[in-house]
């Protein structure tokens, strides 16, 4: 099994982390979007299956996915968040 650089992991599960508690602290809400929150695990739920099958390619599929969020939705701004805790990560 093949599994990313540390940094890529690093920031990865941090993504996974901020979706756990943005959709956490949404569910408190009555007036939160469903779709917004599907939306997000839509756009998350490969990273773990991606970690375990790392290959050439495989940080821009996960890019991809998160751009695809982004681009629906205001917060949490995942690549943003994943670029950050990549590159704090590979200094």
């Amino acid at each position: 099994m093949k599994t990313p650089p540390s940094a890529i992991l690093k920031a990865a599960l941090d993504v996974m982390f901020v979706c756990g508690v943005y959709t956490r602290n949404w569910t408190l809400r009555d007036d939160f979007s469903r779709k917004q929150i599907n939306d997000l695990w839509e756009a998350v739920h490969e990273i773990p299956s991606l970690l375990t099958r790392w290959h050439d390619g495989a940080e821009q599929e996960l890019l991809r996915y998160l751009e695809e969020y982004d681009g629906k939705w205001p917060v949490p701004r995942l690549k943003e968040r994943y670029l950050l805790t990549r590159d704090q990560t590979e200094t």
